[in-house]
């Protein structure tokens, strides 16, 4: 039998692994309703495409503008407390998006929304590095399946709702009752810093600006969550259009893409006990960059959706090597490192749908879907191109 307070330490860590798991799937869900009830809104307010733009690009800078700032929080008081405080806060926020009653609020609303999801998504991913170290073993994989597993939850149940009925006022405000109960079920659970992660005296909360080991992983952040971004907005749109298939097929073909996902990333932790992080970097880029030609150049829809199946199981464990690598660095902390990568990696997301949306007014969808595979081959070639002094932390942080 093991020592009584090994014992008891190795509960509290297992029970923290599941409520951090709870609050990706809050994240999760959260989004996946809001994303789900997006073209309700546009047809509840009467709003044209130019009008819903503002409210997106409300929600990306409420969330650009809070990621750096999350990360000096968290080395300041720690991960557990500001996870706390982004869960409620973003709760709330969902809650609010339900009272848009004119486009003016629903832009106010989708930027306070966007500013608590662009924290929490910092504050959890380096609940979970802390989480990780006293696990001992690779879990980061396991919480993003769960923030998948919890958008295909919520944009299914989201669904279910509107077609009983339901309005974007009684969805949002029932899903943020049943994410507060759960929030609160999980915030007790979580865990504090090791001393031996926060030596005291605390590390000056000074800002550092990221050197260039860090930003050469948040730049491959910013092309493996560009792929994502882009597969997100044109995958239904290129079966329906280019491949010539129903529109309930289309949508049908983007889920398979996104269960695969969701799939590969519950896998992810066994590849990373067995592999090295640059070498998954290596195989997810490759997979993204055939998966994706395989979609493009296939004639039909069987065919084209095993390409973006295989691309979404190639997207799936880029974020959370990346996320975990950064979580290690030794001179930013976690808390500020993880914010450099989220931020960048963000923009990325952000970025794909329109350099797509662009280049297919010039050369077609088709063609401009190309890009995508050319950011999985830059994924893939990232950590062979970028060399890295060689020094421990920088070994660590990059090679993983």
């Amino acid at each position: 039998m093991g020592h009584p307070k090994k014992v008891l330490e190795d509960a509290v860590v297992k029970r923290s692994k599941w409520a951090l798991a709870m609050l990706f799937l809050v994240d999760g869900v959260g989004f996946g309703t809001w994303a789900a009830h997006v073209p309700v809104f546009k047809q509840l307010l009467h709003l044209e495409n130019g009008s819903l733009t503002f409210v997106l690009v409300s929600l990306i800078i409420g969330a650009i503008i809070t990621m750096p700032i999350t990360g000096q929080l968290i080395e300041h008081y720690g991960s557990r407390r500001v996870v706390r405080v982004a869960a409620v806060t973003y709760v709330l926020m969902v809650a609010l998006l339900a009272q848009a009653s004119n486009l003016l609020f629903l832009i106010l609303f989708a930027g306070l929304y966007g500013a608590a999801k662009g924290a929490l998504d910092v504050a959890v991913n380096a609940q979970a590095v802390t989480v990780e170290k006293q696990y001992g073993a690779p879990i980061m994989s396991f919480f993003q399946g769960c923030w998948s597993a919890g958008g295909l939850l919520g944009a299914g149940a989201a669904s279910l709702m509107l077609q009983r009925g339901g309005t974007a006022q009684s969805d949002l405000s029932l899903t943020a009752g049943i994410l507060v109960l759960s929030s609160l079920w999980a915030m007790p659970l979580l865990i504090g810093e090791m001393e031996r992660e926060y030596p005291k005296p605390r590390r000056s909360t000074k800002f550092l600006w990221p050197d260039a080991a860090l930003l050469r992983l948040a730049a491959l952040a910013f092309f493996g969550l560009m792929t994502e971004g882009a597969i997100g907005d044109w995958a239904s749109v290129y079966l329906h259009s280019n491949v010539g298939v129903t529109l309930s097929l289309a949508a049908a073909g983007y889920a398979a893409y996104a269960i695969a996902m969701a799939a590969a990333r519950f896998s992810g932790d066994w590849l990373a006990q067995r592999f090295r992080g640059k070498n998954i970097l290596h195989a997810s880029g490759l997979l993204v960059a055939v998966g994706m030609s395989c979609a493009l150049l296939a004639p039909s829809w069987w065919p084209a959706v095993g390409g973006l199946m295989l691309t979404g199981i190639g997207i799936a464990n880029i974020v959370p090597v990346i996320w975990g690598a950064a979580g290690r660095d030794t001179r930013m902390g976690a808390g500020p490192a993880i914010s450099t990568v989220t931020t960048i990696g963000y923009c990325g997301f952000l970025t794909g749908p329109p350099v797509i949306g662009s280049l297919a007014v010039v050369v077609g969808l088709r063609p401009a879907m190309a890009v995508i595979a050319l950011a999985g081959i830059i994924v893939a070639a990232g950590p062979l191109v970028f060399s890295v002094e060689s020094t421990p932390r920088t070994e660590e942080v990059i090679t993983v």
